[in-house]
């Protein structure tokens, strides 16, 4: 031990191996560490550095942060500011000093508080209730608006405010609750509940003014979140400024700045209201001339179909083929008449007067039954091709495209519009288009059967 300590008083170590060596051994054993301390001496440098103390009862220690950390601090660090720092320990060797150098600061009870908050926000976010589909859409022009918060606030004065100057005829219902403190989360909840279910309102507001997270937390209590997510009226979160950010922002349908944003949203202007209209009256005009335009196309390709071709070739014939048989029938009737008129005038010279008057009473009653016939034969003939007609027309109607496709038939297109007869003009991952009785839709072809010879293909709406 002597010759040791003789040998160190020898050859002594300087300060700056001494401070070297605290410094490589101290620093990496609290690379990062969490404190818990009241900060004092504190100063902001004109370069945004921050540099203060860090002490509890029994001892302290100087801390630094950087401005490009300071600038992301979401609290005032002051003097008697009690926080949680995250940060290194660090040796400066020149002076013989350690301090902390903090990356992170949060004012105790915060964490707790972002920890709740990050927790239920999980939690809520698993069970679907930010989901997008939930969300309801707000009314084009509500008559009773239901506002839930403190009836003494500016949050709403200046809802009343924003709604009475776009549009004075709007009823307000405002159920007056406490926005802060420990019973200020049931009152919410509560008042969400009765005027939903109660008062037919067309939208609700949900909301207060800016203040502290603290002051905010109400508005991230879970039996607030749920009882907006249950609300079958669309609501409207409005909690602080726009960088508050609250579990009820979340879950309500829409999220608001301000609860003057949140008014605004509510009931829009004349001039917005005008430019929605004309927006409107241009969407619709384009989908009705889209939908002409798809009908006319339609048409046009089932003219074009040789099924029709075929069908209208059927009936010109059919209609040919009658307009023959009426003018032959015609014809046949009017030969047949002269000839018989000529033969009674030739027998009508070789016979006496009373004679002639018997044949003629015989042949008058010959006449009268023959045309009696004659109108039965004709009206059997033209019976027997109106029959014919139906039938043809029946069997054409048969044959209609139309009238496959309502039997559930359908027809498939590939995607250049051309018709597709075989498996072959399609590919696997092609996407055709089936035509059914009444509309169309589009799918996707899976693989190709070749042992059935028919494709498969998977719809895509």
């Amino acid at each position: 031990m002597n010759h040791q300590a003789g040998q160190l008083r020898d050859k002594p170590m300087t300060v700056s191996q001494l401070t070297s060596m605290i410094k490589s051994h101290l620093e990496p054993e609290f690379p990062q560490l969490w404190m818990m301390g009241e900060i004092s001496n504190f100063s902001r440098a004109s370069s945004g550095h921050l540099y203060f103390s860090l002490k509890d009862k029994g001892a302290q220690i100087r801390a630094t942060m950087w401005r490009s950390q300071a600038q992301a601090l979401s609290i005032n660090p002051k003097d008697g500011l009690e926080v949680i720092v995250q940060g290194g320990v660090n040796v400066y060797a020149p002076r013989g000093e350690y301090s902390l150098m903090v990356t992170k600061m949060e004012e105790v009870g915060l964490g707790r508080l972002r920890q709740a908050f990050d927790e239920l926000k999980l939690k809520l976010h698993k069970e679907g209730l930010f989901d997008v589909d939930r969300k309801k859409t707000l009314p084009m022009m509500p008559k009773r608006v239901g506002v839930v918060t403190s009836p003494t606030g500016a949050a709403f004065r200046d809802i009343v405010r924003v709604m009475r100057k776009r549009y004075a005829g709007v009823h307000i219902l405002l159920y007056p609750v406490r926005v802060q403190g420990e019973s200020a989360a049931g009152e919410i909840a509560n008042a969400i509940a009765i005027l939903d279910q109660q008062y037919s309102c067309d939208v609700l507001i949900v909301g207060r003014g800016g203040g502290s997270e603290e002051d905010l937390w109400a508005f991230n209590e879970e039996v607030v979140a749920r009882a907006i997510a249950a609300c079958q009226t669309p609501i409207i979160s409005a909690v602080g400024h726009e960088v508050d950010i609250t579990i009820a922002d979340f879950t309500a349908d829409v999220r608001a700045a301000t609860p003057s944003h949140a008014a605004e949203l509510v009931v829009k202007s004349l001039t917005e209201y005008s430019q929605m209209i004309r927006i409107q009256v241009k969407n619709l005009d384009q989908l009705m001339a889209r939908s002409l335009t798809r009908l006319r196309m339609k048409i046009h390709r089932l003219e074009t179909h040789p099924s029709f071709e075929r069908l209208r070739s059927k009936i010109n014939d059919s209609q040919r083929r009658l307009l023959d048989l009426e003018f032959r029938l015609d014809k046949g009737l009017k030969t047949w008449l002269s000839e018989r008129v000529r033969r009674l005038e030739q027998a009508s010279h070789g016979l006496r007067p009373d004679r002639l008057k018997h044949l003629g009473i015989q042949l008058g009653d010959r006449l009268l039954n023959s045309g009696v016939n004659l109108e039965r034969n004709i009206e059997r003939i033209q019976a027997g091709y109106q029959q014919r007609v139906s039938i043809a027309n029946s069997r054409l109607h048969d044959l209609s495209p139309q009238r496959i496709l309502d039997r559930g038939y359908a027809v498939v297109y590939d995607h250049k519009g051309e018709l597709v007869k075989a498996r072959t003009e399609v590919k696997p991952g092609e996407v055709i288009r089936v035509q059914l009785a009444h509309d169309h839709l589009h799918a996707r072809v899976v693989e190709q059967d070749r042992a059935e010879q028919t494709n498969l293909f998977e719809g895509e709406g």
